[in-house]
């Protein structure tokens, strides 16, 4: 190709790239005429860019990274205005630090006479403010933002940090009608390039590109690319869920490698022995699972020579649990130290966990770390070695071959079953000789059974026993309710004053303080009006309390899994004496269903015997996760679980 046409083509090239990012301050009426588009939504983002380009600072002889971002959104109702309001992180580490310049925001109103009010973004509503010792970040809210407005944004990152680059969201929790976004990364870094969640792509196209890095042997070539996706749905978030970021769409970087022109080759990609050798040399980690001196002298008032192995670290995790109590904090490292956790009684994940692997260690049973994202905290990476993805560390051991993960945070958790925040499909068992993955998995179900005995008057009033009987995550969320008040009188005051449809005459509890065994409250109940007399009859619908009033799955489909964190039982006996001479008149009929592979199970049995009313209603949940293409039937399950329990029982005076 003749010089001068390539250089015609590589200007057009340029001009081409640079036009993707939309004006500034262009807006027009038809721009807040939105009725139409998602009409459910709390706001739109109307057009969004971002580029994010590797350059070369001769001054300075390092790679920077410049990030570039630029929104318009339209707030359609008072729900939608947090979106005018924006938080950028900035990461800082020693003298290097991220910055942010070139801010510049507008407010467009359209008022009554057609006319566009732009009311632009002033310093006093931009604010930096310290998070933690590495990051800080800076605020900004847009001004006199209000129904109908629309906002516009932009601004420019510079990171020294080129593991930073920024995960472009194409989707968000508002639909978007344009996202695109544009890499610009030379040919010296090497970035791993994933596409994750269910957001269809319109374009995906790479180019050449001037870096305008020059070297002695040349100039280094350049990839840009360019990512567009339109008309982009909500994405809907719904109850039983990991991390919405595990499936929305969103593409993502990871810095494999970079180097310097002459200079050396900095190799991020990693193994997992390199993982390993990086955390147990580590001060706040690896240190601090040989503080096993701190607790020699201890062990012998916590466990005694004859226990088995087994009855030796429960009693350990209980002393562990008794001796720290969590801060709230999570972390795979240590905030302060297992020493300093002992002495202030109080410490994030790691400290406590990083301290009862000491101590197991200190009585001779093999313990070793297991690194783990919570669920909150996203999906890890599966096939990547990393740290990053990481924020949280449990104990592993092994009796009897039997392995047990344990998490002494967690006060009301029983031994060897995991706070739901740690089911997260995998975690790495970390030993000084090697790794292996580990299941993150309850080992119990989470079960409440509800046991009534009592007897109905003619004039409609229940009186008798009922009996609450809870297992796994049911009863450590109740214990958790019950600890957060200052004193279980407080407690069970709540519970008076909460309990509209009956009187409670007496309450107790047992098994508060031991999680392994089943927590049970029993109350001596009268609940007038719980049938409703109908000429001679008494019509009633047989639920006291849990009965299921709301279908949880509501969408048309679902592009995720349903993730339970563990298997679900609820079950109801009734035993109901009825007034003399009474007896069932009409009834809703039995039940026995089960979805095809047997994974969900519900039962509801309705029967009589010598002048009582017996009600058996069972609903088993068998597996802890459900695929996508197995929601709908699980909704229709849900539904008609719904529908039963809404059908009424009538008794009467038998006719004979």
């Amino acid at each position: 190709m003749p010089k001068f046409l390539s250089i015609l083509f590589m200007l057009l090239l340029f001009s081409y790239v640079k036009a993707q990012d939309f004006s500034f301050g262009k807006i027009s009426k038809e721009d807040f005429d939105q009725d139409t588009y998602a009409p459910h939504a709390e706001a739109i983002v109307l057009q969004e860019f971002g580029r994010a380009r590797i350059e070369y600072q001769d001054i300075k002889g390092e790679l920077v990274l410049r990030f570039y971002y630029h929104t318009k959104i339209f707030i359609k109702n008072k729900e939608g205005l947090d979106y005018a309001n924006f938080t950028v992180p900035l990461y800082k580490s020693n003298s290097n630090r991220e910055t942010i310049d070139g801010i510049k925001g507008i407010t467009y109103n359209l008022l009554e006479d057609g006319k566009i009010e732009k009311i632009d973004l002033e310093k006093k509503n931009i604010l930096t403010e310290k998070v933690s010792e590495n990051r800080d970040a800076v605020k900004i809210a847009l001004a006199n933002v209000k129904e109908g407005s629309i906002i516009e944004l932009r601004y420019t990152t510079e990171s020294p940090f080129l593991y930073n680059l920024e995960s472009w969201q194409f989707q968000s929790y508002i639909p978007k009608k344009h996202s695109e976004f544009i890499s610009e990364i030379p040919e010296i870094c090497q970035y791993n390039v994933n596409m994750k969640g269910y957001v269809k792509l319109d374009t995906r196209k790479t180019l050449p590109y001037d870096t305008k890095i020059v070297t002695s042997t040349g100039d280094v070539r350049g990839t840009q690319t360019i990512y567009i996706a339109k008309n982009i749905p909500a994405f809907i978030r719904e109850d039983y869920m990991t991390s919405p970021k595990n499936f929305m769409g969103t593409l993502t970087f990871e810095l494999a490698s970079f180097s310097i022109p002459f200079g050396p080759r900095h190799n991020y990609t990693s193994t997992w022995e390199n993982v390993r050798d990086q955390l147990y040399g580590a001060d706040n980690f690896g240190k601090e699972l040989s503080r096993t001196g701190l607790f020699k002298s201890i062990l012998p008032t916590v466990i005694k020579d004859d226990m088995t192995p087994y009855a030796k670290a429960n009693a350990i995790y209980n002393y562990i649990k008794s001796q720290i109590k969590w801060n709230k904090s999570y972390g795979l490292f240590t905030d302060n130290g297992v020493k300093k956790a002992l002495e202030q009684r109080s410490g994030n994940t790691a400290d406590i966990n990083l301290a009862l692997i000491s101590a197991l260690q200190a009585a001779n049973i093999d313990a070793s770390p297991v690194i783990l994202s919570t669920r909150d905290n996203g999906m890890p990476a599966l096939f990547r070695p990393t740290i990053t993805d990481y924020n949280y560390v449990v104990a592993h051991i092994e009796l009897d071959s039997i392995e047990y993960l344990l998490d002494a945070s967690d006060a009301h958790a029983p031994f060897g079953n995991l706070p739901l925040r740690c089911i997260n499909y995998q975690g790495n068992l970390l030993k000084k000789t090697g790794y292996k993955w580990v299941k993150l998995e309850s080992l119990l179900s989470s079960r409440v059974s509800y046991d009534f005995t009592g007897e109905l008057s003619e004039d409609g009033t229940l009186r008798g026993t009922l009996n609450s009987m809870r297992n796994g995550y049911s009863a450590t969320n109740r214990r958790e309710e019950i600890f957060s008040h200052n004193s279980l009188e407080e407690y069970k005051e709540k519970v008076y004053e909460e309990t509209v449809n009956y009187r409670i005459n007496n309450h107790e509890i047992h098994n508060l303080d031991d999680p392994s065994q089943m927590l049970t409250e029993t109350q001596e109940i009268e609940f007038k009006n719980f049938a409703n007399i109908n000429g001679g009859d008494l019509k009633f619908i047989p639920f006291i309390t849990g009965k299921t009033t709301k279908n949880p799955f509501n969408l048309d489909e679902r592009s995720y899994p349903v993730d339970l964190g563990s298997n679900l039982e609820e079950s109801f006996i009734l035993n109901i004496k009825l007034p003399t001479s009474y007896t069932i008149k009409n009834k809703p009929k039995n039940i026995n269903m089960a979805l095809a592979d047997k994974s969900a199970r519900y039962l509801y049995i309705i029967k009589e015997s010598e002048g009582t009313l017996i009600v058996q209603i069972q609903s088993l949940i068998n597996k802890p996760i459900f695929l996508p293409d197995e929601y709908l039937d699980l909704k229709e399950f849900f539904s008609h679980i719904i529908q039963s329990q809404s059908l009424d029982i009538t008794v009467g005076k038998s006719s004979i």
